[in-house]
């Protein structure tokens, strides 16, 4: 039984055929599928290139085939490339006996079409809320309300039409982009689930020091990609600003890299912060980002929207307090205490200031985190993976 992943993310293949990734679909990926189903097919963007970068991943295994399409960005690659992008997803559909869509993405967006029509069987895992992802606090484009209403809408009906849905967060996405099986109830044909994208094992949870002492200084963390603001680095910055300048032994980890790095760096110095902001850059792999976490005691989160973001997962599981915007999937995951509505650094600072005056405070929310985050521990989340993917197998089997 072949399954084809329709993928978001940039891939490169080598004169010697091996595949890197920029980021997460690395060879261990790809077991999650392949604790089902017997081999896959990779639809994705993909560059020929003599060489890799330092951040790249390998991707490539026996069991996966790959199909490129041009490796395009933004809605003007799309156009220019429309008819190469679809010539690869009939190539890779052909070849596949049900799809998977990991949506909301570009791809998605121009594949759904094609895979709908073909009347195979598909599944979507539905990772984030478009409608936030998009927003006009998310990206700076001149097509931004378009862009949101057409991945939105086509969002609400690829998870209607989808015969499974698997979404990231237990209820928050469920209400958003309802699937056939919660319309209407479920069947061998119509499925729903729940689960996290991460993959956490427990030799990695790290429980938190509750030592009474307040670390000097206490460290604020943030991990995103810098290319672009829906992740808030700009926030953190302004939040640990004034931290200090309300007396607080403060400093801050920022992990990732991207366009805009230079531009928070000028950011941290404007505010007389760059000697207490370390910029670590792009880490790849969680061991190297639990490094950094490590160091730090406060995860800032300030968000635009998430579907269920593993980066606060990770922050729960390896013993930090963590302090994010309320929005999408955060609110599964902190307590109100812990959100933030508004997208500023004053609020932020606000919002963890009480935890700087009592630290016994900040160790029982750091104990209630990092037990909480247990419940995303890999073993239980591969079963119900594992489960998700048997019904969409055994949908195509019947078909």
């Amino acid at each position: 039984m072949k399954l084809l992943v329709i993928q978001e993310q940039h891939f490169t293949r080598l004169p010697n055929g091996e595949v890197w990734v920029d980021k997460q679909s690395n060879v261990q990926f790809w077991d999650r599928y392949l604790n089902v189903f017997d081999e896959l097919i990779v639809c994705a963007r993909m560059k020929e290139s003599d060489a890799v970068g330092n951040k790249a991943l390998r991707s490539d295994r026996k069991e996966v085939s790959f199909v490129g399409m041009p490796d395009f960005r933004g809605a003007g690659g799309i156009v220019k490339h429309y008819f190469e992008i679809q010539k690869a997803l009939k190539t890779a559909l052909a070849q596949a006996d049900c799809v998977m869509f990991r949506a909301p993405s570009p791809i998605s967006l121009v594949s759904y079409g094609i895979v709908k029509r073909s009347g195979k069987p598909f599944a979507v895992e539905l990772m984030n809320n478009p409608a936030t992802h998009f927003s006009k606090q998310s990206m700076n484009n001149v097509y931004q309300p378009i862009i949101q209403k057409v991945i939105t809408d086509q969002t609400k009906r690829m998870c209607k039409r989808a015969n499974g849905v698997s979404y990231v967060t237990e209820r928050v996405l469920q209400e958003l982009y309802p699937s056939t099986a919660r319309i209407k109830g479920e069947s061998d044909e119509y499925f729903e689930s729940s689960y996290s994208t991460i993959n956490l094992s427990e030799d990695k949870y790290i429980a938190p020091d509750t030592s009474s002492k307040m670390p000097d200084p206490v460290t604020l963390v943030h991990s995103g990609e810098m290319v672009d603001y829906r992740k808030g680095q700009h926030i953190v910055i302004k939040a640990l600003s004034l931290l200090k300048e309300r007396g607080h032994s403060v400093r801050g980890i920022l992990i990732g890299d991207g366009d805009l790095r230079g531009e928070f760096e000028a950011l941290a110095k404007e505010l007389g912060v760059s000697a207490e902001v370390d910029f670590v850059g792009w880490k790849s792999g969680f061991d190297a980002v639990q490094a950094e976490l490590k160091k730090g005691h406060i995860f800032v989160f300030p968000s635009t929207g998430e579907g269920l973001p593993r980066s606060v997962i990770e922050a729960m599981a390896s013993g930090l307090l963590c302090v994010g915007s309320r929005v999408d999937g955060i609110v599964e995951l902190l307590d109100d205490e812990l959100m933030v509505d508004e997208l500023d650094g004053k609020a932020f600072a606000d919002r963890i200031e009480p935890y700087l005056k009592d630290w016994s405070k900040a160790n029982k929310k750091r104990g209630e985190l990092f037990g909480r985050s247990k419940k995303y521990v890999n073993t239980e989340l591969t079963k119900k993976r594992n489960e998700f993917y048997k019904r969409l197998r055994n949908c195509a089997e019947k078909r």
